[in-house]
């Protein structure tokens, strides 16, 4: 933070005596490059990554805060390719969606909504490497003829190949 309004200030020092005694126009279309220049720079240094393509071993801990005994954990082998890019890297029930799935840098997000008898919708997010993650998200569901329910998943990835 400091770093960026030293080089604000220096920029606006530099304008104001660069431009001393020359015309408006002449400011004005090189505040206008200067503005493209540094909106393109904040674009390209902040897009999206790709999460990396293979063949995923997931490790999911399904926590239910009201049930005392934990549930064991689970694997899947998960195949991360063009087709399924879009999707994070869990396994979920068929009838589930998932919308809003962003990459920035190293962190992917999103949310997430099942129909049918499965109704469910949460959030989840996780931080990932070349061969590599963790995460969780937060599921809640409501079941047929009972209370809705909150569910806590952990997630850990890990890249064992090509798919």
């Amino acid at each position: 933070f400091c770093c960026t309004i030293f080089l604000a200030h220096s920029i606006v020092r530099f304008v104001i005596h660069f431009f001393a005694g020359r015309s408006w126009f002449e400011l004005k279309h090189f505040l206008g490059y200067l503005l493209l220049s540094i909106t393109l720079l904040l674009a390209f240094s902040a897009h999206a990554q790709q999460f990396p393509k293979g063949k995923w071993e997931v490790t999911t801990q399904t926590i239910m805060p009201h049930i005392m005994t934990p549930l064991p954990a689970h694997k899947d082998i998960i195949c991360i390719d063009d087709k399924n890019r879009g999707k994070p890297p869990i396994a979920v029930h068929e009838s589930c969606e998932f919308f809003d799935y962003k990459i920035i840098n190293n962190d992917a997000s999103w949310q997430m909504k099942c129909k049918g008898e499965l109704k469910m919708n949460g959030a989840g997010r996780i931080i990932f490497s070349a061969d590599s993650y963790k995460g969780s998200a937060i599921i809640k569901m409501k079941m047929p003829q009972s209370e809705p329910m909150e569910i806590d998943h952990i997630y850990s990835g890990k890249r064992i190949g090509d798919c």
